[in-house]
């Protein structure tokens, strides 16, 4: 079996969507109750992954594990690496890390525990020849939610009007998810200690190019408006000093280098061109 963490997530509801797909026995794991609910899954553990017997209760009930770290937390880091010590002692097969692009970017907090993680996590294959592959995917579409932006006419935006960023689309990502995983089931080697870099876009888009594309499909008058980062985080009740200064970090770094990449490595990976944010929009919007 192999289990997914933070599985009721929007990326990892995808992660799991896919290895379900392609015939894996999926165990799905997270703090919200909800992923009981993820159709086709053979087993859900709920349970805080600050909880060192939580971790090893998912690591000897699977055989792989793809670890989609849980979204800003001040202990990312701590978790990580007990995911991966747990992962060694419980004889996991495959150990798949769902990590972020440019983990070296010092600017933004989750990223620098990203990169911690990532390096914990190669020093153990080096040590131990745990067999992993780093998964490395840029900024998510589903982050521009398309009934939002209908219901409220706007989208709002925390960081600078032209602060320029490329996206993913997340089923690219557990596509690409489901694709290491059974390649590796029948050639372990494939895929073992390679990191992938998985960023969707070559195009850059601003928030107002967001707000475009999407009026251009529907005909309709959105705007892309910025608010406030303080206002941001009291309206949408983030009242966590972590997650405050991880948004920080975000706003500031977004607003003042943007967030890019290359998509020639999901292309090879995925055998296609990467969905597009136009064709994002088009699916989501049926």
């Amino acid at each position: 079996m192999i289990t997914v963490t933070s599985a009721a997530g929007h990326a990892g509801s995808h992660v799991v969507k896919a290895l379900v797909d392609a015939g894996f026995e999926v165990g799905a794991a997270d703090i919200n109750p909800a992923v009981k609910d993820l159709p086709g899954i053979k087993q859900a553990f709920v349970g805080d992954l600050t909880d060192i017997t939580v971790i090893d209760e998912i690591t000897k009930a699977s055989d792989k594990i793809a670890y989609i770290p849980p979204l800003f937390s001040a202990e990312e880091g701590l978790i990580g690496k007990q995911m991966i010590d747990s992962s060694i002692k419980n004889d996991v097969s495959q150990f798949i890390f769902i990590s972020v692009t440019h983990p070296i970017l010092t600017t933004l907090l989750q990223h620098v525990e990203k990169r911690d993680t990532e390096e914990h996590l190669i020093y153990a294959g080096m040590s131990t020849q745990l067999p992993y592959t780093i998964l490395q995917p840029m900024h998510y579409m589903h982050n521009f939610d398309p009934k939002r932006v209908h219901d409220t006419g706007k989208y709002e935006n925390f960081y600078a009007s032209d602060g320029k960023l490329c996206y993913v689309d997340p089923l690219d990502v557990g596509e690409v998810a489901a694709k290491v995983a059974a390649k590796v089931a029948k050639d372990p080697e494939t895929y073992n200690k390679a990191t992938f870099e998985l960023v969707g876009t070559k195009k850059t888009y601003t928030p107002q190019d967001l707000v475009d594309t999407y009026n251009k499909l529907t005909g309709e008058h959105a705007v892309a408006t910025h608010i406030d980062l303080e206002k941001f985080l009291d309206e949408n009740h983030i009242n966590d000093l972590y997650m405050r200064q991880a948004f920080k970090h975000l706003s500031d770094t977004y607003s003042k280098w943007g967030l890019d990449g290359n998509p020639f490595v999901l292309k090879t990976l995925l055998g296609r061109e990467p969905t597009t944010f136009e064709e994002y929009l088009k699916r989501e919007i049926k």
